[in-house]
This record gives C-alpha cells, structure tokens and sequence, in this order.
C-alpha cells in the first residue's frame, strides 16, 4: 500500500474528522436556518421565536446539575462499569422527579393564568416548551454518557436532527405557522434523539435509586449547577432585559444578531465538546508541570482560533447587512455580542483544571458573583439609562472580562504559578490578542467606517503569525493521527 493511500485510508477512518464535519455540515445548516428564519418570520414574530428560545434556555440550565456531576464522576471512574451503571440509573430516577416538577410548573402557569410572557403569547406554547425541556433533561445525560464512552457518531445525529427538521419546518411554513412548526420540530427531534440514545446505550440502563449514590451525584451537582446554571444565566438574564425593556421588534433584531455571533464558534465547540471528558481525566492525574504543559498548548490554539475567527465575522458582517436590510438595525449588537463571547474563550482549560481538581465549589461561587454582576450592569444599563439595546450586552462583557480573570488566578493558584496581577493578565489577556479586540471595540463605540475594521484583522495576523503557523500544524495532525486527542 502506498504512503498516500494509507494516509487516506487514516482519514476516512479518522472519527474525529466525521464527527467535525458532522457539525460543519449541521452549522451550515444551522447558519441557512437562522437567516431564513429572520426572514420569514421578521423582528416581531423572531422576538416571539427569541421568547421561546429563552424560555427553553432557562429550563435547560435548571436540572440542579445532575448531567454535570454524572459527566465529573464517569469521566474518572470509566473503567468501573458496574459502578457507572448505579451512577447512571439513579440519575434517571433524579431526572424523572425533576420532570414532573416541571410540568406542575406549567400546569401551574396555565390553570391560574401566571401570565409568564403575556407579551410574546407565550402561553400558546407553554406545555410544548415544558416537554422539550423534559426531553432536553435525559438528552443532555445521555449525551454525557455518549461521549465519555466514544460513541460519538449518535451524538452527531442528536445534535444534527433538530437543524434538519428546522430547515423542513422553514420550507413548509411561514409566520406564526412557522412558530408552531419549529417548536414541533423541536419536540419530535429530541423524542427521536432519545429513542437512538436508549437503544445504542454503551452501559445497561435502569432506573434505581441509590441513596448514597444520589447524594453524592447531587452533592457535587450542585456546585456544578450553581456554576453552569449562574455561568449560562449571565448571558441569558442579559437576554430577559432586553426582552423585558424593549420591544418585540427591537428583541428580534437582538436574537437575530445572538444566533449569528453564537455560530462563528460553534465548531470550536463541538471539538472542545470533544475533548473535555479527556481532558478532565488528564488534568485530575497529571503532575503540575505536565498541566501546565497541556493547558498552554491547547489554550494557545484554542484562544487564538476564536479570536481569529471572530475579527474575520465582523468585518464580513455588514455583507449580511446588504442581504437582509430589514435587520439593519443589529449591526453593533453582533460586533458586540461576538466580542463578548469570544471573550469567555480565554478562560479555556481553567475551567476543567478546577473541576478536575474536585474544586466545583469555587467555580460556582465565582460564576454567582459575576451573574450578580451582570444583572446589576445589565439593569442600570436598560431600566436607568435607556441605552440603545445594542449596547445592554456590554453588561456580559464586563461580567466576563471579571470572571475569566479571577478564574484564570484561581487555576493558577492549583498549579503553583506566579499570582501577580501583571502574570495573571498577561497569561489570560495576552497583548497580542487584547490589542486587536480593544481596536475593535473602540470602531463600534466611535462608529468608524466598516472599512476600517480590516485594521484589527490585520493587526492580530502580524501579532499572531507564529501561532496560526503551529495551530495550521496541530490541525494537520488531528488529521492524519486523530488518537493525537486520544477521545
């Protein structure tokens, strides 16, 4: 067999590259969707869409972190199957009591008339919405046990059938139509998820409940919830004032530019997503230099590809603009709202250090303040100053510019590192990436012409040769030896 022939044999066995071209394929998909939806639907009925989305975002991050702590325990004790199997079916005995509640919930809201988004009619949608978030529950537990397991094709599938259906649901339908067919889709995508997920199980399946193992499941649970659920709700509480304090409209134009900053990083992270289970292993049995090692190699890649890719999307943005003239009016929120997420990409491996060294209690504690944080900027910002909605996400920025520094001081501390706030900063906000996003940062607030949002691209290429060089070879290397990440 020749070199050549062999290589490409290694590539089309490679299962990395099929699950990330899985997600290229459904991000594309994902991306369509998201400009067809703004179109057919409009600012007003995509604030209703946005409402939605919302609400199932709140119901996704309150589980009290059963899928989290399950993700820490199975990540360490993969080779103990019979215990991996008590963890796993008191999690589904937890998940069923967490289901019901929820559903009272919303028996609750619809019998006594609570009016929760009477704005947005969001009752229509409620009891739809409420089983999406119950399906969500299992989907994301299973997707956990997938993943340590390898199993990651069925996980390709269960992210990829929503998008689909999506896509179906837009050539079918249009107006408030088009709601109701989206929600339908989202509810039947998860049903079939859950089904593939039961019948490919890598582990028995059975419901029990197991005292000690419950307690143990919650106990480290619920710092994981505390740091997940207040870490998510910072972007989301952001979200519920502006759909709070402005109009449907003007929440439309915000969503619309929210769906499209999220998907400049979302191959990022699905590979993350990837290696996360491994990574926490590594971390958790590593020496302090070997973690050390680990985390400036993968964060440098990591961190520099994001960034990158979010100054290419904001100087492409305003092509967007020309196609879609009616979301005119979101510009600033997108440049804004990218730079905001990318930001929390600095803060890559931290994260995973704390939690591998069983350190749940002060993430969470550290995610509380800077969600406390954030609805305090994000209040003053809308409901005292009125500013443009465009404006209310810097509210985020803020919040995670704190947390991603005190986090990367507390990773620091568990690895024996320099604590000075000039090491910290240079470590977590390194010149050659703070330098173009404060560029980019001072365009939009001076409302510089598009043209000259090319300087900062530039500007981070010169500063970063040498690293696009290394990731371009790293790249390389997950192709032709894809146990390099060793999933």
């Amino acid at each position: 067999m020749s070199k050549h022939s062999h290589l490409l044999k290694k590539v089309v066995k490679n299962k990395v590259l099929h699950y990330v071209f899985s997600r290229y394929a459904t991000y594309l998909v994902q991306f369509v969707n998201s400009l067809f939806i703004a179109v057919y639907l409009g600012p007003y009925y995509l604030g209703i869409w946005g409402f939605i989305t919302l609400i199932i975002q709140y119901l996704n991050q309150i589980n009290f972190g059963i899928s989290h702590s399950v993700n820490a325990i199975i990540s360490i004790h993969k080779k103990k199957e019979w215990y991996v199997q008590k963890v796993i079916g008191t999690a589904l005995t937890m998940l069923a009591v967490l289901s019901i509640v929820v559903i009272l919930f919303f028996l609750t809201n619809k019998i006594f008339h609570l009016n929760i988004g009477s704005k947005y009619n969001f009752s229509t949608y409620a009891l739809a919405v409420a089983g999406i978030g119950v399906l969500a529950y299992y989907n994301s537990l299973f997707a956990v046990v997938f993943r340590v397991y390898g199993k990651i094709m069925e996980i390709a599938i269960n992210q990829s059938a929503f998008p689909v259906l999506m896509l179906i649901a837009i050539l079918c339908f249009k107006g408030e139509n088009l709601i109701w067919a989206l929600v339908g889709a989202n509810l039947l995508a998860f049903s079939v998820s859950l089904c593939l997920y039961i019948l490919k199980s890598p582990v028995k399946l059975k419901p029990l409940f197991i005292g000690r193992l419950a307690k143990s499941i919650q106990v480290k649970g619920w710092h994981l919830f505390i740091y997940n659920t207040s870490f998510y709700f910072i972007v989301i509480s952001t979200r519920s004032f502006v759909s709070f304090y402005y109009s449907v409209e003007e929440f439309g134009y915000f969503t619309f530019a929210f769906a499209l900053a999220n998907t400049v990083l979302l191959l990022l992270q699905s590979f993350s997503f990837l290696i996360f289970p491994k990574l926490l292993n590594r971390l958790a049995c590593a020496s302090n230099e070997k973690v050390v090692e680990l985390l400036n190699q993968l964060r440098d890649a990591y961190i520099t590809t994001s960034h990158l890719l979010v100054h290419f999307a904001i100087l492409f943005f305003p092509l967007f603009i020309l196609l879609f003239p009616q979301y005119n009016q979101s510009a600033n929120a997108f440049k804004l709202i990218a730079l905001t997420v990318v930001l929390y990409t600095n803060s890559f491996g931290y994260s995973g250090l704390l939690i591998a060294k069983n350190k749940e209690k002060k993430l969470s504690h550290l995610s509380f303040l800077s969600l406390i944080i954030n609805i305090i900027i994000a209040f003053v910002l809308s409901a005292v100053f009125h500013v443009p909605f465009s404006f209310v996400i810097t509210a985020t920025m803020v919040s995670y510019f704190i947390y991603v520094f005190i986090l990367g001081r507390m990773g620091r501390k568990l690895v024996n590192l320099n604590l000075s706030t000039f090491e910290v900063l240079k470590d977590i906000y390194p010149i050659k990436l703070i330098l173009p996003y404060i560029l980019n940062i001072c365009f939009i607030f001076l409302s510089i012409n598009e043209w000259f949002f090319i300087i900062p691209v530039v500007l981070f290429i010169a500063l970063n040769y040498k690293t696009l060089v290394q990731i371009k070879n790293i790249a390389k290397t997950i192709v032709i030896k894809p146990e390099f990440i060793d999933i």
